[in-house]
């Protein structure tokens, strides 16, 4: 795998984030360390995503969420109560309350039509 790039092609940032990129919805979010970034179509809960999401009825309420840490690592995880259509990562179906490592490059995907492109900046895990 190539080393990761140390500036966002987006923000021109090089502080540690996530940049998650799917095309329909046409959606960009970026989401540094700290609270998860929840997707799905509850308003409360994921009030990033409700908005772009209403009418996905594939995209659950309380779908996922994407936490990053200081050091770069990345997670994705479903509620325990899990996804009705599942959320996949490179084709792989997580597991519903696992945390998952995101890798840069990664495929993020909520059911079975929402794709994201997912790019992480910053330092390399563990070099933070």
């Amino acid at each position: 795998m190539a080393p990761r790039d140390a500036r966002c092609a987006s923000c021109d940032c090089a502080r540690t984030h996530a940049l998650l990129v799917c095309t329909e919805p046409c959606l960009e979010l970026r989401h540094g360390p700290g609270p998860p970034l929840r997707l799905g179509r509850h308003p409360d809960w994921a009030p990033r995503t409700a908005a772009a999401f209403t009418g996905w009825n594939k995209v659950s309420r309380r779908h996922a969420s994407i936490t990053v840490e200081p050091d770069g690592t990345a997670w994705v995880e479903e509620p325990e109560a899990g996804s009705r259509n599942g959320t996949y990562l490179n084709g792989a179906r997580i597991a519903a309350g696992v945390r998952t490592p995101v890798r840069d490059g990664d495929q993020l995907r909520l059911g079975l039509r929402v794709s994201f492109a997912v790019r992480l900046y910053g330092p390399e895990p563990g070099t933070g």
